[in-house]
């Protein structure tokens, strides 16, 4: 009995130094953070200096759990050795890696930090029907395949021209019809199929972006798509409501989830979310806070080398000294009144004078 009481001993031991070695698991379980590399900043991050003091900067101030390591944008293709090369820093670093592909014209898109794009204010797609551009959607699909299980595309996957290889190949077709259908057989033979062909085990994820409007005239297709791809991603980027020429409110951030949520139940990775189109850094508070309270379990950064700039507090005078309605003494009398609370009778109880 004794032999066998110390074996039991012994085993107890054992289990608990593997434990010990094994990788931790997140000091939070709601949800991951996640930072988007830009195909820019991996070519920055062939200097072995930028990447470990660029990352030593960054998880000073933030956890990251996983990171999206872009192989393509704006006609830059990084090169195979430095993707696993960037990649093999994050692994040593016990964080989780995927690719990112953001599949742009060259010179239509902000290049982040890529000295060699220029942006001009307008985003291109890249034409789908041009044999040219086809065969470079192939092979960066099959390079990025090769190095990562998985894959995010950026919402740049979209159509929006209009030359002589569309018209011809449009027809008769309204310019919806034609691109719903080009962008399903791009995603089956020019992307999932050749990266798949490559690597059996990898998932290509499709991000949606916060223009839902707009879906079908540019070719995002809510119907088969979400059918298509392993799983789908939540931009829940917001802009200033009034000055920039999306409007897109607060609120879309949280509501774009709840819609996508029920294009692909279960299926819908995460919300996405930028320092851009913003003239006060609470906007970009705003997002965090409606992409968490929407539920999504994994928040995504976007970019890197925008995390390691100094903030601009921007124009807030308007109402930075005004209250907030959002208090935690507002979610205590919510709850406190657990159904009793008539909403013609009382105040709201959001509607509180502290702030927080």
């Amino acid at each position: 009995m004794q032999a066998r009481s110390r074996f039991f001993v012994l085993l107890v031991l054992i289990a608990a130094s593997l434990s010990l070695n094994a990788a931790q698991p997140p000091a939070y379980d709601q949800f991951r953070v996640a930072v988007y590399i830009p195909v820019g900043v991996v070519q920055h991050m062939k200097d072995p200096a930028y990447l470990q003091k660029s990352w030593d900067d960054l998880t000073s101030q933030v956890r990251v759990d996983k990171v999206y390591i872009e192989s393509y944008r704006s006609g830059v293709v990084a090169e195979e050795a430095l993707l696993n090369t960037v990649k093999a820093f994050f692994v040593v670093h016990n964080v989780q890696v995927a690719g990112g592909i953001a599949y742009v014209g060259s010179g239509d898109s902000a290049g982040f930090d890529s000295p060699d794009v220029a942006y001009d204010g307008t985003f291109i797609s890249m034409c789908y029907t041009d044999p040219k551009q086809r065969e470079l959607i192939k092979h960066v699909a099959e390079i990025t395949a090769r190095q990562f299980d998985e894959i995010i595309l950026d919402d740049f996957f979209f159509n929006n021209t209009k030359r002589d290889s569309d018209i011809a190949a449009k027809g008769n077709e309204s310019w919806t019809d034609f691109r719903l259908k080009l962008m399903d057989d791009v995603s089956r033979g020019l992307v999932l199929g050749p990266a798949r062909a490559v690597n059996p085990r990898v998932k290509v994820i499709i991000k949606f972006p916060n223009w839902y409007e707009h879906f079908p005239a540019n070719g995002y297709d809510l119907e088969k798509e979400p059918r298509i791809y392993d799983g789908i991603y939540t931009g829940t980027e917001t802009r200033d409501p009034v000055l920039n020429d999306q409007h897109l409110q607060q609120y879309e951030s949280y509501e774009i989830v709840r819609y996508l949520d029920n294009i692909a139940p279960g299926r819908n990775g995460g919300g996405w979310v930028d320092t851009y189109g913003t003239f006060y850094i609470d906007r970009y508070a705003e997002q965090l806070w409606d992409t968490m309270l929407a539920k999504t379990p994994q928040i995504l950064l976007f970019q890197y080398s925008d995390l390691l700039r100094s903030a601009q507090i921007g124009d807030r005078n308007a109402w930075s000294n005004m209250a907030t309605s959002f208090t935690e003494s507002g979610l205590e009398k919510w709850y406190a009144y657990s159904g009793s609370w008539e909403l013609h009778n009382q105040p709201h109880p959001f509607m509180a004078t502290e702030s927080h």
